[in-house]
Protein backbone atom coordinates (compact mmCIF):
# COMPACT_ATOMS: atom_id res chain seq x y z
CA UNK A 1 0.00 0.00 0.00
CA UNK A 2 1.50 3.22 -1.17
CA UNK A 3 2.72 5.89 1.77
CA UNK A 4 -0.04 8.69 2.52
CA UNK A 5 0.21 11.80 0.76
CA UNK A 6 -0.51 13.28 4.26
CA UNK A 7 2.29 11.72 6.23
CA UNK A 8 4.83 14.40 6.94
CA UNK A 9 8.26 14.21 5.24
CA UNK A 10 11.05 12.80 7.51
CA UNK A 11 13.89 14.92 7.78
CA UNK A 12 17.71 14.77 9.23
CA UNK A 13 19.64 17.11 11.78
CA UNK A 14 21.94 18.31 8.68
CA UNK A 15 19.01 18.81 6.01
CA UNK A 16 16.82 20.83 8.77
CA UNK A 17 20.04 22.66 9.19
CA UNK A 18 20.33 23.53 5.42
CA UNK A 19 16.78 24.75 4.96
CA UNK A 20 17.23 27.07 7.62
CA UNK A 21 19.95 28.31 6.01
CA UNK A 22 18.23 29.03 2.54
CA UNK A 23 15.31 30.02 3.54
CA UNK A 24 17.34 32.80 5.87
CA UNK A 25 19.07 33.43 2.61
CA UNK A 26 15.51 33.44 0.58
CA UNK A 27 14.09 35.82 -1.23
CA UNK A 28 13.19 39.33 0.46
CA UNK A 29 9.64 41.04 0.20
CA UNK A 30 8.54 41.34 -3.46
CA UNK A 31 11.02 38.92 -4.80
CA UNK A 32 9.55 36.51 -7.01
CA UNK A 33 11.44 32.66 -6.73
CA UNK A 34 11.41 29.54 -8.98
CA UNK A 35 9.65 26.80 -7.19
CA UNK A 36 9.14 23.01 -8.20
CA UNK A 37 6.26 21.43 -7.11
CA UNK A 38 5.56 18.01 -5.94
CA UNK A 39 4.43 16.99 -9.34
CA UNK A 40 7.30 18.00 -11.02
CA UNK A 41 5.53 21.83 -12.36
CA UNK A 42 7.29 24.94 -12.16
CA UNK A 43 6.04 28.44 -10.69
CA UNK A 44 7.46 31.68 -9.32
CA UNK A 45 6.27 32.39 -5.81
CA UNK A 46 6.47 36.22 -4.20
CA UNK A 47 7.25 36.84 -0.81
CA UNK A 48 4.67 39.28 0.24
CA UNK A 49 5.71 41.67 3.16
CA UNK A 50 3.08 41.30 6.40
CA UNK A 51 1.44 44.48 7.16
CA UNK A 52 1.06 45.18 10.60
CA UNK A 53 -2.06 46.55 12.70
CA UNK A 54 -0.79 49.74 13.44
CA UNK A 55 1.54 52.03 11.63
CA UNK A 56 2.73 55.37 13.63
CA UNK A 57 3.82 57.76 10.35
CA UNK A 58 0.41 57.39 8.87
CA UNK A 59 -1.33 57.90 12.54
CA UNK A 60 0.27 61.26 12.73
CA UNK A 61 -0.84 62.40 9.30
CA UNK A 62 -4.37 61.42 9.87
CA UNK A 63 -4.19 63.44 13.76
CA UNK A 64 -2.62 66.55 11.79
CA UNK A 65 -5.17 66.43 9.25
CA UNK A 66 -8.30 66.32 11.71
CA UNK A 67 -6.35 69.25 13.53
CA UNK A 68 -6.27 71.32 10.56
CA UNK A 69 -9.94 70.69 9.59
CA UNK A 70 -10.55 71.50 13.43
CA UNK A 71 -8.50 75.33 12.60
CA UNK A 72 -10.59 75.67 10.06
CA UNK A 73 -13.72 75.10 11.45
CA UNK A 74 -13.16 76.83 14.23
CA UNK A 75 -11.51 80.21 12.54
CA UNK A 76 -14.61 79.85 9.66
CA UNK A 77 -16.95 80.22 12.95
CA UNK A 78 -15.02 83.08 14.82
CA UNK A 79 -15.33 85.23 11.40
CA UNK A 80 -19.20 84.43 11.33
CA UNK A 81 -19.46 85.28 15.53
CA UNK A 82 -17.71 88.44 14.78
CA UNK A 83 -19.73 89.12 11.56
CA UNK A 84 -22.88 88.78 13.63
CA UNK A 85 -20.87 90.90 16.33
CA UNK A 86 -20.23 93.91 14.18
CA UNK A 87 -23.61 93.29 12.37
CA UNK A 88 -25.40 93.85 15.69
CA UNK A 89 -23.53 96.51 16.45
CA UNK A 90 -23.85 98.50 13.73
CA UNK A 91 -27.77 98.11 14.12
CA UNK A 92 -26.75 99.16 17.62
CA UNK A 93 -24.84 102.23 16.46
CA UNK A 94 -27.58 103.21 13.73
CA UNK A 95 -30.38 103.18 16.77
CA UNK A 96 -32.09 105.95 17.86
CA UNK A 97 -31.21 105.67 21.36
CA UNK A 98 -27.85 105.62 20.31
CA UNK A 99 -27.79 108.38 18.35
CA UNK A 100 -29.62 110.63 21.21
CA UNK A 101 -26.84 109.23 23.34
CA UNK A 102 -24.45 110.50 21.39
CA UNK A 103 -26.28 114.27 20.90
CA UNK A 104 -26.75 114.50 24.71
CA UNK A 105 -23.07 114.00 24.83
CA UNK A 106 -22.30 116.93 22.06
CA UNK A 107 -24.75 119.29 23.96
CA UNK A 108 -23.17 118.65 27.80
CA UNK A 109 -19.87 118.56 26.93
CA UNK A 110 -20.09 122.21 24.70
CA UNK A 111 -23.25 123.85 25.93
CA UNK A 112 -24.64 124.48 22.35
CA UNK A 113 -27.93 122.86 21.16
CA UNK A 114 -26.70 120.41 18.25
CA UNK A 115 -28.45 118.87 14.95
CA UNK A 116 -27.46 116.23 13.43
CA UNK A 117 -28.23 114.70 9.56
CA UNK A 118 -27.83 111.58 8.67
CA UNK A 119 -25.40 110.30 11.31
CA UNK A 120 -24.19 106.81 10.58
CA UNK A 121 -21.64 104.89 12.50
CA UNK A 122 -19.79 101.54 12.40
CA UNK A 123 -17.44 99.92 14.96
CA UNK A 124 -14.34 101.43 12.83
CA UNK A 125 -15.94 104.93 11.10
CA UNK A 126 -18.39 107.76 12.17
CA UNK A 127 -19.95 110.19 9.31
CA UNK A 128 -22.25 112.93 8.76
CA UNK A 129 -23.99 114.64 6.78
CA UNK A 130 -24.04 117.95 8.09
CA UNK A 131 -23.67 119.37 12.16
CA UNK A 132 -25.39 122.54 13.33
CA UNK A 133 -24.41 123.83 17.07
CA UNK A 134 -25.76 126.72 18.18
CA UNK A 135 -24.86 128.67 21.32
CA UNK A 136 -27.11 131.10 24.23
CA UNK A 137 -26.74 134.57 23.64
CA UNK A 138 -24.70 135.20 26.79
CA UNK A 139 -21.44 133.29 24.49
CA UNK A 140 -19.26 134.44 22.43
CA UNK A 141 -19.95 131.60 20.09
CA UNK A 142 -23.00 131.77 18.07
CA UNK A 143 -22.94 129.35 15.83
CA UNK A 144 -21.17 126.33 14.06
CA UNK A 145 -21.44 124.70 11.00
CA UNK A 146 -20.14 121.46 9.57
CA UNK A 147 -20.69 119.76 5.89
CA UNK A 148 -19.77 116.12 4.95
CA UNK A 149 -17.92 115.15 7.98
CA UNK A 150 -16.05 111.86 8.64
CA UNK A 151 -13.66 110.22 10.32
CA UNK A 152 -11.88 107.07 12.07
CA UNK A 153 -12.51 105.05 15.01
CA UNK A 154 -10.91 102.85 17.36
CA UNK A 155 -13.12 99.87 17.99
CA UNK A 156 -11.33 99.23 21.66
CA UNK A 157 -12.30 102.98 22.60
CA UNK A 158 -15.60 102.67 21.35
CA UNK A 159 -16.48 99.80 23.77
CA UNK A 160 -15.96 102.02 26.14
CA UNK A 161 -17.91 104.64 25.62
CA UNK A 162 -15.53 107.26 23.66
CA UNK A 163 -14.80 107.91 20.25
CA UNK A 164 -10.77 108.35 19.38
CA UNK A 165 -9.34 108.75 16.09
CA UNK A 166 -6.53 110.37 14.13
CA UNK A 167 -8.71 112.83 12.59
CA UNK A 168 -12.07 114.18 11.70
CA UNK A 169 -12.65 115.77 8.31
CA UNK A 170 -15.04 117.86 7.08
CA UNK A 171 -15.54 119.23 3.36
CA UNK A 172 -16.71 122.48 4.45
CA UNK A 173 -17.77 124.52 8.06
CA UNK A 174 -18.42 128.16 9.07
CA UNK A 175 -18.05 129.50 12.84
CA UNK A 176 -20.08 132.76 13.91
CA UNK A 177 -18.62 134.41 16.66
CA UNK A 178 -20.78 137.64 18.35
CA UNK A 179 -21.23 140.35 20.81
CA UNK A 180 -22.25 138.79 24.57
CA UNK A 181 -25.41 140.24 24.91
CA UNK A 182 -24.59 139.63 28.94
CA UNK A 183 -21.93 138.53 30.63
CA UNK A 184 -20.32 135.79 28.89
CA UNK A 185 -20.69 132.81 31.17
CA UNK A 186 -18.45 129.84 31.31
CA UNK A 187 -19.74 126.20 29.98
CA UNK A 188 -20.42 123.83 32.74
CA UNK A 189 -18.40 120.68 31.59
CA UNK A 190 -18.68 116.99 33.04
CA UNK A 191 -15.56 116.03 34.83
CA UNK A 192 -13.21 113.10 32.73
CA UNK A 193 -11.74 112.77 29.29
CA UNK A 194 -13.81 114.08 26.21
CA UNK A 195 -15.86 111.76 24.58
CA UNK A 196 -15.11 112.83 21.37
CA UNK A 197 -11.06 112.78 20.57
CA UNK A 198 -9.74 113.70 16.89
CA UNK A 199 -7.82 116.54 15.32
CA UNK A 200 -10.68 118.31 13.77
CA UNK A 201 -10.07 119.78 10.41
CA UNK A 202 -11.80 121.54 7.55
CA UNK A 203 -10.61 122.47 4.18
CA UNK A 204 -12.87 125.63 3.53
CA UNK A 205 -13.46 127.09 6.49
CA UNK A 206 -15.08 130.44 6.63
CA UNK A 207 -15.29 132.71 10.20
CA UNK A 208 -17.13 135.97 10.88
CA UNK A 209 -17.92 137.76 13.94
CA UNK A 210 -20.73 140.48 14.68
CA UNK A 211 -23.48 141.51 12.18
CA UNK A 212 -24.07 139.03 9.22
CA UNK A 213 -24.52 142.44 6.89
CA UNK A 214 -21.26 144.75 8.58
CA UNK A 215 -19.11 142.40 10.34
CA UNK A 216 -16.73 143.11 12.18
CA UNK A 217 -13.92 141.11 10.51
CA UNK A 218 -14.52 137.99 8.38
CA UNK A 219 -11.76 134.80 7.24
CA UNK A 220 -12.93 133.14 4.34
CA UNK A 221 -11.88 130.12 2.69
CA UNK A 222 -9.15 128.81 4.94
CA UNK A 223 -7.94 125.43 5.93
CA UNK A 224 -8.73 125.11 9.75
CA UNK A 225 -7.62 122.62 12.39
CA UNK A 226 -8.28 122.26 16.06
CA UNK A 227 -5.97 119.62 18.19
CA UNK A 228 -6.89 119.46 21.79
CA UNK A 229 -4.14 119.60 24.34
CA UNK A 230 -5.38 117.06 26.51
CA UNK A 231 -7.96 113.98 26.97
CA UNK A 232 -10.00 116.42 28.79
CA UNK A 233 -10.79 119.24 26.44
CA UNK A 234 -9.53 121.66 28.43
CA UNK A 235 -7.03 123.35 25.96
CA UNK A 236 -7.33 123.25 22.14
CA UNK A 237 -5.12 124.93 19.38
CA UNK A 238 -6.83 126.14 16.44
CA UNK A 239 -4.76 126.99 13.53
CA UNK A 240 -5.96 128.73 10.28
CA UNK A 241 -3.84 128.96 6.81
CA UNK A 242 -4.07 130.15 3.60
CA UNK A 243 -7.54 132.51 3.80
CA UNK A 244 -8.70 136.22 3.00
CA UNK A 245 -9.11 138.36 6.24
CA UNK A 246 -11.27 141.35 6.08
CA UNK A 247 -11.63 143.85 8.50
CA UNK A 248 -13.24 147.23 8.01
CA UNK A 249 -11.57 150.08 6.92
CA UNK A 250 -8.76 147.65 6.11
CA UNK A 251 -9.57 145.83 3.13
CA UNK A 252 -8.80 142.40 2.17
CA UNK A 253 -5.87 140.68 3.65
CA UNK A 254 -4.14 137.54 2.44
CA UNK A 255 -4.08 135.24 5.87
CA UNK A 256 -1.08 133.33 5.67
CA UNK A 257 -1.36 131.72 8.69
CA UNK A 258 -2.96 132.31 12.50
CA UNK A 259 -2.97 130.17 15.47
CA UNK A 260 -5.43 130.96 18.59
CA UNK A 261 -5.50 128.84 22.14
CA UNK A 262 -8.56 128.08 23.73
CA UNK A 263 -8.27 127.81 27.62
CA UNK A 264 -10.52 128.20 30.53
CA UNK A 265 -9.28 131.74 30.82
CA UNK A 266 -10.43 132.39 27.31
CA UNK A 267 -8.97 132.72 23.88
CA UNK A 268 -5.39 134.22 23.15
CA UNK A 269 -3.57 135.21 20.03
CA UNK A 270 -0.38 132.96 19.17
CA UNK A 271 0.86 134.37 16.07
CA UNK A 272 -0.76 135.73 12.94
CA UNK A 273 0.79 136.57 9.34
CA UNK A 274 -0.52 138.68 6.77
CA UNK A 275 -0.38 140.39 3.77
CA UNK A 276 -2.22 142.98 2.01
CA UNK A 277 -2.68 142.37 -1.85
CA UNK A 278 0.26 143.36 -3.80
CA UNK A 279 2.81 142.63 -1.13
CA UNK A 280 4.82 139.96 -2.95
CA UNK A 281 7.15 138.14 -0.11
CA UNK A 282 5.88 141.64 2.39
CA UNK A 283 4.20 140.50 5.75
CA UNK A 284 2.75 141.31 9.08
CA UNK A 285 3.31 139.22 11.48
CA UNK A 286 1.38 139.98 14.86
CA UNK A 287 3.01 138.43 17.59
CA UNK A 288 1.53 138.30 21.48
CA UNK A 289 4.77 137.64 23.98
CA UNK A 290 2.65 138.77 26.92
CA UNK A 291 0.26 135.86 25.93
CA UNK A 292 -2.87 138.47 26.91
CA UNK A 293 -5.85 136.97 26.21
CA UNK A 294 -8.10 138.44 23.42
CA UNK A 295 -11.59 140.59 25.11
CA UNK A 296 -14.32 139.65 22.72
CA UNK A 297 -17.09 141.35 24.94
CA UNK A 298 -16.77 145.01 23.99
CA UNK A 299 -13.65 145.84 25.58
CA UNK A 300 -9.81 146.15 23.67
CA UNK A 301 -7.24 144.02 23.54
CA UNK A 302 -3.34 144.00 21.72
CA UNK A 303 -0.72 142.23 20.34
CA UNK A 304 2.79 143.21 19.23
CA UNK A 305 3.21 144.13 15.11
CA UNK A 306 6.43 143.65 12.85
CA UNK A 307 6.82 144.46 9.27
CA UNK A 308 8.64 142.31 6.52
CA UNK A 309 9.81 143.53 3.27
CA UNK A 310 6.41 145.42 3.43
CA UNK A 311 5.71 147.51 -0.19
CA UNK A 312 4.12 151.11 1.56
CA UNK A 313 2.07 150.94 -1.37
CA UNK A 314 0.85 147.90 -0.26
CA UNK A 315 0.50 148.50 3.18
CA UNK A 316 -1.57 151.55 2.88
CA UNK A 317 -3.17 151.24 0.17
CA UNK A 318 -4.52 152.33 -3.19
CA UNK A 319 -6.44 155.53 -1.02
CA UNK A 320 -3.04 156.94 -0.15
CA UNK A 321 -1.41 156.86 -3.58
CA UNK A 322 1.93 155.84 -5.04
CA UNK A 323 3.90 159.07 -4.50
CA UNK A 324 5.87 157.08 -1.99
CA UNK A 325 7.63 153.95 -3.55
CA UNK A 326 9.53 152.40 -0.37
CA UNK A 327 10.27 148.59 0.74
CA UNK A 328 10.24 148.82 4.66
CA UNK A 329 10.50 146.73 7.75
CA UNK A 330 10.39 146.83 11.55
CA UNK A 331 13.20 148.19 13.04
CA UNK A 332 15.96 145.28 14.48
CA UNK A 333 16.04 146.91 18.09
CA UNK A 334 13.33 149.08 17.79
CA UNK A 335 10.04 149.42 19.58
CA UNK A 336 7.53 146.83 18.23
CA UNK A 337 4.55 148.12 16.33
CA UNK A 338 1.17 147.30 18.27
CA UNK A 339 -1.89 146.20 17.06
CA UNK A 340 -5.38 146.69 19.24
CA UNK A 341 -8.54 145.14 18.47
CA UNK A 342 -11.89 147.04 20.18
CA UNK A 343 -14.79 144.58 20.32
CA UNK A 344 -18.65 145.66 20.48
CA UNK A 345 -20.78 148.16 18.91
CA UNK A 346 -18.01 150.14 17.72
CA UNK A 347 -15.50 147.28 16.74
CA UNK A 348 -12.72 148.36 14.83
CA UNK A 349 -8.82 146.96 14.08
CA UNK A 350 -5.68 149.55 14.46
CA UNK A 351 -2.66 149.41 13.80
CA UNK A 352 0.49 151.48 14.76
CA UNK A 353 3.84 150.57 13.27
CA UNK A 354 7.31 152.20 13.03
CA UNK A 355 9.30 151.44 9.87
CA UNK A 356 12.61 151.85 8.10
CA UNK A 357 13.43 150.94 4.67
CA UNK A 358 14.79 148.00 3.53
CA UNK A 359 18.49 148.37 2.94
CA UNK A 360 18.62 146.71 -0.26
CA UNK A 361 15.54 148.44 -1.79
CA UNK A 362 15.59 151.89 -3.36
CA UNK A 363 13.11 154.71 -2.29
CA UNK A 364 12.18 157.32 -4.23
CA UNK A 365 9.08 159.80 -4.61
CA UNK A 366 7.28 161.29 -7.48
CA UNK A 367 3.65 163.11 -8.12
CA UNK A 368 3.23 165.49 -5.25
CA UNK A 369 3.25 169.07 -7.26
CA UNK A 370 6.03 170.39 -5.20
CA UNK A 371 8.52 168.25 -6.53
CA UNK A 372 7.99 169.85 -10.02
CA UNK A 373 8.44 173.11 -8.87
CA UNK A 374 11.73 172.28 -6.94
CA UNK A 375 13.36 170.79 -9.74
CA UNK A 376 12.03 174.39 -11.63
CA UNK A 377 13.39 176.53 -8.33
CA UNK A 378 16.38 174.54 -8.01
CA UNK A 379 16.92 173.93 -11.77
CA UNK A 380 17.91 170.23 -10.95
CA UNK A 381 15.85 167.43 -12.47
CA UNK A 382 16.55 165.33 -9.74
CA UNK A 383 14.27 166.82 -7.88
CA UNK A 384 11.28 166.14 -9.93
CA UNK A 385 11.65 162.29 -8.63
CA UNK A 386 14.33 162.43 -5.54
CA UNK A 387 16.16 159.53 -4.16
CA UNK A 388 16.49 159.08 -0.03
CA UNK A 389 19.77 157.50 0.56
CA UNK A 390 20.07 158.82 4.18
CA UNK A 391 16.90 158.35 5.79
CA UNK A 392 13.38 156.63 5.07
CA UNK A 393 11.22 155.67 8.32
CA UNK A 394 8.58 156.35 9.75
CA UNK A 395 5.48 154.94 11.65
CA UNK A 396 2.42 153.47 9.18
CA UNK A 397 -0.97 153.88 10.58
CA UNK A 398 -3.70 151.59 9.60
CA UNK A 399 -7.35 152.84 11.57
CA UNK A 400 -11.42 151.77 10.54
CA UNK A 401 -11.66 155.96 9.03
CA UNK A 402 -7.81 156.70 8.09
CA UNK A 403 -4.13 155.16 6.90
CA UNK A 404 -1.02 156.85 6.36
CA UNK A 405 2.13 157.89 7.85
CA UNK A 406 3.84 160.34 10.63
CA UNK A 407 6.68 160.91 12.29
CA UNK A 408 7.60 160.22 8.24
CA UNK A 409 11.50 161.12 7.87
CA UNK A 410 13.21 160.90 4.65
CA UNK A 411 16.56 162.41 4.37
CA UNK A 412 18.57 162.53 0.49
CA UNK A 413 22.15 163.48 1.69
CA UNK A 414 23.20 167.40 1.48
CA UNK A 415 20.22 167.94 -1.23
CA UNK A 416 16.83 167.10 0.48
CA UNK A 417 14.97 166.53 3.63
CA UNK A 418 11.16 165.76 4.29
CA UNK A 419 9.47 165.26 8.00
CA UNK A 420 5.82 165.12 8.56
CA UNK A 421 2.92 163.19 8.10
CA UNK A 422 0.30 162.60 5.46
CA UNK A 423 -3.24 160.84 6.03
CA UNK A 424 -5.59 159.06 3.38
CA UNK A 425 -8.95 159.23 4.53
CA UNK A 426 -11.61 156.10 3.86
CA UNK A 427 -13.52 158.46 1.26
CA UNK A 428 -10.03 158.45 -0.66
CA UNK A 429 -9.17 162.70 0.41
CA UNK A 430 -5.36 162.93 1.28
CA UNK A 431 -4.62 165.10 4.29
CA UNK A 432 -1.23 166.26 5.59
CA UNK A 433 1.41 168.40 6.33
CA UNK A 434 4.89 168.54 5.24
CA UNK A 435 8.16 169.95 6.44
CA UNK A 436 10.98 170.55 3.46
CA UNK A 437 14.40 171.11 3.82
CA UNK A 438 16.21 172.67 0.76
CA UNK A 439 20.41 173.60 0.82
CA UNK A 440 20.30 176.79 2.39
CA UNK A 441 23.01 178.19 0.00
CA UNK A 442 20.94 176.65 -3.18
CA UNK A 443 17.96 178.91 -1.77
CA UNK A 444 19.67 181.52 -1.13
CA UNK A 445 20.28 181.71 -4.76
CA UNK A 446 16.90 181.05 -5.81
CA UNK A 447 14.05 182.96 -6.64
CA UNK A 448 12.59 185.82 -4.25
CA UNK A 449 9.86 183.65 -4.17
CA UNK A 450 11.59 180.56 -3.36
CA UNK A 451 14.10 182.35 -0.35
CA UNK A 452 10.54 183.53 1.19
CA UNK A 453 9.10 180.57 1.25
CA UNK A 454 12.26 178.82 2.63
CA UNK A 455 12.41 181.39 5.25
CA UNK A 456 13.67 179.49 8.13
CA UNK A 457 17.04 177.93 8.85
CA UNK A 458 18.08 175.18 10.84
CA UNK A 459 20.89 172.54 10.65
CA UNK A 460 22.24 173.92 7.44
CA UNK A 461 18.73 173.59 5.50
CA UNK A 462 16.46 176.41 4.43
CA UNK A 463 12.69 175.19 5.89
CA UNK A 464 9.39 175.36 4.46
CA UNK A 465 5.62 174.07 5.86
CA UNK A 466 4.16 172.56 2.98
CA UNK A 467 0.11 171.14 3.34
CA UNK A 468 -0.93 167.96 1.26
CA UNK A 469 -4.93 167.69 0.26
CA UNK A 470 -6.62 165.88 -2.92
CA UNK A 471 -6.84 162.82 -3.64
CA UNK A 472 -4.12 159.87 -4.59
CA UNK A 473 -5.56 159.87 -7.96
CA UNK A 474 -4.61 163.91 -7.88
CA UNK A 475 -2.59 165.21 -4.87
CA UNK A 476 -2.25 168.65 -4.41
CA UNK A 477 -0.16 170.86 -2.04
CA UNK A 478 0.22 174.64 -1.10
CA UNK A 479 3.51 175.38 -2.02
CA UNK A 480 3.11 177.19 -5.68
CA UNK A 481 0.48 179.73 -3.66
CA UNK A 482 3.42 180.43 -0.69
CA UNK A 483 5.96 180.54 -3.52
CA UNK A 484 3.74 183.18 -5.47
CA UNK A 485 2.84 184.75 -1.86
CA UNK A 486 6.49 184.72 -0.96
CA UNK A 487 7.54 186.68 -4.20
CA UNK A 488 5.20 190.09 -3.68
CA UNK A 489 6.34 190.12 0.21
CA UNK A 490 9.22 192.23 1.42
CA UNK A 491 12.23 189.93 2.90
CA UNK A 492 13.13 190.68 6.17
CA UNK A 493 16.40 192.18 7.19
CA UNK A 494 19.51 189.98 7.16
CA UNK A 495 20.03 188.47 10.97
CA UNK A 496 16.71 189.46 12.22
CA UNK A 497 15.78 186.37 13.37
CA UNK A 498 12.50 187.31 14.73
CA UNK A 499 11.28 189.33 11.44
CA UNK A 500 12.32 186.05 9.67
CA UNK A 501 10.31 183.76 12.21
CA UNK A 502 7.23 185.91 11.84
CA UNK A 503 7.18 185.89 7.99
CA UNK A 504 7.45 182.30 8.37
CA UNK A 505 4.86 182.22 10.52
CA UNK A 506 2.38 184.63 8.17
CA UNK A 507 2.79 181.82 5.13
CA UNK A 508 2.43 178.82 7.41
CA UNK A 509 -0.88 180.74 8.78
CA UNK A 510 -2.09 183.58 6.52
CA UNK A 511 -4.30 185.86 8.47
CA UNK A 512 -4.15 184.64 12.03
CA UNK A 513 -1.17 183.93 14.92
Amino acid sequence: MPASDSEPEKYSIDEMMDRLRSNGEGPRDGEATLVTRDDGSQVYKVRKRKRRSQQPKKEKEKRQQRFRVAQVLAAVGLVVLLGLAFFASVVYLNTGAYQEKVTGRIREWTGAEPKITQLRVTPVSASAQAVELKWPGNSTLESLKLQDIRGGLEFSKLVGGTWKGPEMAASAGSLVLHRPTGTAMPTARPSGDLPFQFRYRSANFNIRMGDEKSPDFVVLNCEAELQMHDPEGTASHLVVKNGLLNAPGWGNYNLAFASFQFESSGMRVGNIRLAPPGAGKGEIEILNPAKASVNLGGGESAAEARLTNMPLSALLGTSFGTWLTATVESPENGEPGEVRLTSGEDAALRARIPFRAVTSSESTAAGLPFFDLLATEMNEEWYRQPRFDLDVKGTAVMEKERKGIENLLLGARGRLSISGRVFAAADGKLDGELNIGLPAAGVENGSPGLRGAFARRAGGFAWAKVKISGTAGQPLDDLAVQLKSAATMPLPAEGDDHALEQAFEELINPGGR
